[in-house]
């Protein structure tokens, strides 16, 4: 869909960045039950399934709180979705519980330290996590590169010691290889933009992206962007208005956001690719939580030039904690 496809009446400018984000988070919060996990999500081989919507609300809410004004409307509608995806995780305590039947996988420490950097701690947890990370196996595991910077920021944010060299990882990356833009397709956009918002801290910190990367990406976004709005493709077309947002001179992209708009449900749902669903059922809501919650990351990031705190919080010593119990401090 190009830019003169969007409807004549829609909003223009910030304006549109407003709307969307302000729709999507009224869905995300009119759908926030169905992102938490069956009780025993723990014992199920099926964590794509089970507690990654509720990760992936953590990260991308925290996001918004961070690029969102306190007092507004879309500031708290984020904050209520984290807190609520911290108490559907037993604030933690579903955390260790996975943690302790996968001792080696890091997808629970991934999940958790989402809501760590924003101030929600379990000790009990972080403890089992710096005892997991101090062995060989943690450090010497195979890993995709984008997974592995998803790894070393968790790892970051919690205080534990890097298991390999970020700047070597971010290299071999597909994005880091600089590759000819033509080779742009699903699989290596979705790893283009999450190295980018691994490096950049979730939008936090665009100076931390280099400059051939930050070059590279100035000059081929608009044509990626405007590939995948074509095709309807709503998902990557989101992410990658994120990534535009996470430089640190983000190019213009009014006529790419009027398009992308266009591809809105009323109810602010947003399909991965196509028209949006009229009905949310089950299916519904797995297949469209994801390019929604972008939506709403993407909308926040592009109205705000910085973040309203570009730095992790200062995070309080977990011992401070009781190792039993999650909470706040």
């Amino acid at each position: 869909m190009s830019a003169a496809d969007a409807p004549v009446d829609a909003p223009t400018g910030s304006g549109v960045q407003a709307a969307v984000l302000r729709r999507a988070l009224g869905w995300l919060s009119a759908h926030r039950e169905r992102f938490r996990p069956p009780p025993d999500a723990a014992e199920r081989a099926e964590p794509d399934v089970t507690v990654k919507p509720l990760g992936e609300l953590a990260e991308l809410m925290a996001a918004v709180l961070r690029r969102t004004a306190p007092g507004g409307q879309e500031h708290a509608l984020a904050g209520e979705l984290l807190e609520a995806a911290w108490d559907a995780s037993g604030r933690g305590e579903l955390f260790l519980a996975l943690a302790r039947a996968e001792p080696h996988a890091t997808y629970p420490l991934e999940m958790y330290a989402a809501f760590a950097g924003a101030g929600r701690r379990h000790a009990g947890f972080e403890a089992f996590a710096r005892s997991a990370a101090a062995t060989r196996s943690w450090h010497c595991t195979e890993r995709e590169p984008t997974r592995a910077l998803a790894v070393l920021g968790a790892e970051r944010r919690l205080g534990l010691a890097p298991h390999t060299d970020p700047a070597a990882v971010a290299a071999g990356t597909w994005l880091g290889g600089l590759p000819e833009p033509w080779a742009f397709e699903s699989r290596s956009g979705y790893a283009a933009t999450h190295h980018v918002f691994h490096v950049t801290r979730w939008g936090a910190a665009p100076e931390l992206l280099p400059a051939d990367v930050r070059g590279h990406l100035a000059a081929w976004l608009p044509a990626w962007t405007v590939a995948c709005l074509e095709e309807e493709s709503w998902d990557l077309a989101g992410e990658l208005l994120a990534v535009r947002a996470c430089l640190p001179e983000p190019p213009p992209a009014d006529a790419e956001w009027a398009a992308y708009a266009a591809g809105q449900g009323p109810d602010g749902v947003v399909a991965p690719r196509g028209p949006a669903p009229e009905a949310t059922d089950e299916a519904a809501f797995r297949a469209c939580y994801h390019p929604t919650l972008v939506a709403a990351f993407a909308a926040a990031l592009t109205l705000t030039s910085t973040p309203a705190d570009p730095a992790d919080p200062a995070l309080p010593d977990p011992a401070a904690l009781s190792p039993s119990a999650g909470g706040r401090p």
